[in-house]
Order: structure tokens, then C-alpha cells, then sequence
């Protein structure tokens, strides 16, 4: 759960980052719209693969999508 939080917290900092280099606000929102849709598109892969592998793959997409959020 530690690792999770660890991961959610750095690509918080990733987006915000990245965030920062953009000054205007509509390409700061299509941004993080970016980075929801590839967070869901690969909570959909995640199925795809199943077994541990895939629910790995479904908890960094969840902490991709809750970093996107917040950021």
C-alpha cells in the first residue's frame, strides 16, 4: 500500500512538472485530460492481460488517474 502512495505522489509531481512548462491554461487542462484518458485506457488493458500482471497494471492506472486529479 506504502509503494502505492510512493507512486501516487511521483507522478504527481511528473504532471506538475510537466504542467509547469505550459503557461497557458487550455493546454494545462488538455494535459491532464491526457494522462486521465491514458490512465483508463489502461485500466481497460489491464483486463486484457488479468492474472497479477494485470492487476498490477490496474493499481498504477488508478494512481495515474488520482495524480491526474490532483494535479
Amino acid at each position: 500500500m506504502f509503494s502505492l502512495v510512493v507512486l501516487t505522489v511521483i507522478f504527481i509531481i511528473v504532471i506538475a512538472l510537466i504542467s509547469l512548462i505550459y503557461k497557458n491554461i487550455e493546454k494545462k487542462i488538455f494535459l491532464s485530460l491526457a494522462f486521465v484518458f491514458i490512465s483508463v485506457v489502461l485500466f481497460f488493458i489491464s483486463f486484457i492481460v488479468g492474472g497479477w500482471e494485470g492487476l498490477g497494471l490496474g493499481a498504477v492506472c488508478i494512481s495515474l488517474f488520482a495524480a491526474s486529479f490532483i494535479a
